[in-house]
């Protein structure tokens, strides 16, 4: 593995001496494209005209990876600008059972909070480089935007100037436990919400843009488990969705609404007036600001990444993030741009068996409730509680204070999962703590127990940790707005995400050598001149003569 990986080093050297050093920013922007998979990038890379092509044209790593197993949002964007694993971040998956409660725990919920409009970053358990930047210059200052709250606050840190995110009906806004909720953060945000729903309220806002002419050949019906989806765009569900008279505050319009261009359009209009408003980049630091766009993976879950959907979605995910960047160059100050994902995907199952012939989809409720059976009925326990709890990937065991009884229960579910056919292997606590990581492993050559540990918390992870088939969808969607298709498995199509460093000036170099998402904090924050004050688990890349000497 060692000479793999000098091997790989040697590669980048190459395209790293021929690179102009990146200017001392004034504002790093850090953006994240939710669900954006090499396999969508690569797909489209060539189609791209406005602001993906932009920062296609610097240095490029098309094929990076996500070295960890829990391939969700919140972990995904927990290491982004932290440069740490989710091992270290805490953040094992979106949510997670608490063992002493038995109650599922929220990434972002605030431990000791029954509101459940409070949010922050209390579970995280390291600091961004927002955080250290802020630390290291007196006067930088550090934001983060997102349609997601769990992605705005694992990208903000723990003290972030303003952190805002969408609330459904409400507009954008924010969590006094998440960051300041001071009149000057809020009000701004009441100020872009007022006149955007009280003019929804009179011209219905459009979701979709025309379908470009280039994805009109991708319009096919499919059946997805036992839903029927049209591939038209826009999608006859959403215009469904904005009939009646109280369509804005309804479930099935921000559905829709989450689930279409027009929400990462949202989300870079606030982020652009709040690049004007705040002056970033006109102070006496470095400010970072994260925007972390979520309609792609909306998108993604509710029509797959394989038909027109996506590749409408695509193109007007160009366009707008072009209007991001030119929101940037206007201050005219000094800047550094990275696009990354918070992790892949694949398409939904019966579409992408078309082209493997291997795809499945599983019910995960439907075989978490037979495991539940079968270790019932062979250890006797009656009709009470589920011994087991969680997802059909994440489960965790239930016997109160009896150790005996928790071994007889693990042991009985161990068994009855590995005889099941989509399963390729099961795991517990103790198979994955055993399963070191090498410094200097490649990530490519990550074992499937050695991915999972970068994603284990003896705390917080499960007792039994399960894999299943590659490209498996899971759900069965059967209504408009069921999931059909996403992530979440440690296999390469959810590992892998491009990272993309661009700033004006920037050396074209696109390199095959793989770069892990845990680079990117280290990589910012010696193109910002400082080190990172902790202990992170990626290395600098070299930019062009950037990172310090070890």
């Amino acid at each position: 593995m060692k000479t793999l990986f000098l091997a790989a080093a040697l590669l980048a050297a190459p395209a790293a001496a021929q690179a102009a050093p990146p200017p001392k920013p004034k504002l790093i922007l850090a953006i994240s494209v939710d669900q954006f998979s090499s396999e969508v990038f690569n797909r489209y890379r060539s189609s791209y005209r406005a602001g993906l092509a932009t920062l296609s044209r610097g240095i490029a790593y098309p094929v990076a990876y996500h070295s960890h197993a829990s391939t969700e949002t919140c972990p995904g964007h927990s290491v982004i600008l932290t440069g740490r694993f989710p091992a270290g971040t805490g953040i094992v998956a979106n949510s997670w059972i608490d063992r002493k409660t038995g109650k599922s725990v929220y990434c972002v919920s605030v431990p000791g909070q029954s509101n459940p409009k409070a949010r922050g970053p209390q579970n995280i358990r390291v600091t961004t480089l927002g955080d250290w930047i802020k630390a290291a210059e007196p006067g930088a200052r550090s934001f983060a935007v997102s349609g997601k709250d769990r992605a705005a606050i694992a990208m903000a840190g723990k003290t972030a100037d303003a952190v805002y995110w969408w609330n459904d009906g409400e507009g954008f806004g924010t969590s006094a436990f998440a960051g300041p909720a001071t009149p000057a953060v809020t009000e701004p945000a009441a100020a872009f919400d007022a006149p955007l729903l009280s003019g929804w309220k009179t011209a219905r806002p459009t979701l979709w843009p025309a379908l470009p002419k280039r994805c009109a050949a991708l319009r096919k019906p499919h059946r997805f488990g036992q839903l029927d989806v049209s591939g038209n765009v826009p999608p006859e569900a959403e215009i469904e969705a904005m009939k009646g008279d109280d369509y804005l505050d309804g479930r099935a319009f921000q559905a829709a609404l989450r689930a279409s261009p027009l929400f990462d359009s949202l989300t870079v209009d606030f982020a652009t007036q709040l690049i004007a408003r705040e002056k970033l980049g006109h102070g006496p630091a470095t400010d970072v600001l994260a925007v972390s766009l979520s309609a792609t993976d909306y998108v993604g879950h509710r029509f797959g990444n394989g038909g027109a959907e996506m590749c409408a979605q695509q193109a007007a995910l160009d366009a707008t993030i072009g209007r991001l960047i030119k929101a940037v160059e206007a201050q005219k100050v000094p800047f550094v741009v990275v696009l990354t994902a918070d992790h892949g995907s694949t398409d939904a199952a019966e579409r992408q068996h078309e082209h493997d012939g291997k795809a499945s989809r599983l019910d995960g409720r439907g075989f978490v409730k037979r495991l539940n059976a079968a270790v019932k009925t062979e250890l006797g326990l009656g009709a009470g509680d589920d011994p087991l709890i969680g997802d059909a990937d994440q489960l965790y065991v239930r016997a109160g204070d009896d150790a005996a009884l928790a071994e007889r229960i693990r042991l009985a579910a161990l068994a009855w999962i590995k005889q099941q056919p989509e399963v390729v292997a099961a795991f517990t606590q103790a198979d994955i703590q055993a399963a070191t990581v090498p410094a200097g492993t490649p990530p490519e050559m990550l074992t499937l127990p050695q991915r999972m540990r970068l994603s284990f918390d003896p705390e917080r992870s499960g007792d039994i940790l399960t894999v299943f088939a590659e490209r498996t969808s899971f759900g069965m969607p059967t209504k408009p707005g069921d999931s059909v298709a996403g992530h979440g498995t440690p296999w390469n199509h959810d590992r892998q995400v491009p990272i993309l460093f661009w700033w004006p000036g920037a050396p074209a170099a696109s390199r095959d050598q793989p770069a892990q998402v845990v680079d990117i904090a280290p990589t910012l924050a010696a193109v910002a001149g400082i080190r990172p004050p902790v202990p992170v688990d990626g290395r600098c890349l070299d930019l062009g003569g950037n990172c310090p000497a070890p």
